[in-house]
């Protein structure tokens, strides 16, 4: 089964990803695991508070498994 684009608050295994708007060589990841809403709401938060670094909920490493984009 394909997984779809559309993701759920619910869906376990998120991370945040950051990367820098000017440097772009300067990213990261974090690594506490995280729901899809818990992640968006991090976002949110770290986004207002650090203008210079754009942040995203992605999938980790380890629940990437059978994660496929269509």
């Amino acid at each position: 089964m394909a997984e779809t684009l559309l993701r759920k608050n619910e869906d376990a295994g998120y991370i945040i990803a950051w990367k820098h708007k000017q440097n772009h060589d300067d990213l990261g990841k974090f690594d506490k695991e995280m729901t899809y809403g818990e992640a968006l709401k991090e976002c949110d938060k770290l986004i207002s508070e650090n203008s210079e670094k754009t942040f995203w909920p992605e999938k980790s490493e380890e629940s990437k498994e059978g994660f496929a984009f269509p």
